[in-house]
């Protein structure tokens, strides 16, 4: 599976942001998280950590 497939099936999920407040997109927070998690992460701190550590994707 690759990050187009990915993409794909995250963009039935309706970002409700007001947009004016949004620095990153829904995408990129919600499939950091999930890297994060999978990785180990238990809470808000170790998924921050985790992705600014791969903020290269």
């Amino acid at each position: 599976m690759n990050i187009n497939t990915i993409k794909e099936h995250f963009s039935i999920i309706r970002d409700e942001r007001q947009s004016a407040k949004v620095d990153y997109p829904l995408f990129d927070i919600l499939f950091g998280s999930i890297c994060a998690v999978i990785a180990g992460g238990q809470g808000w701190t170790d998924i921050r950590e985790y992705v600014l550590g791969h903020h290269e994707w």
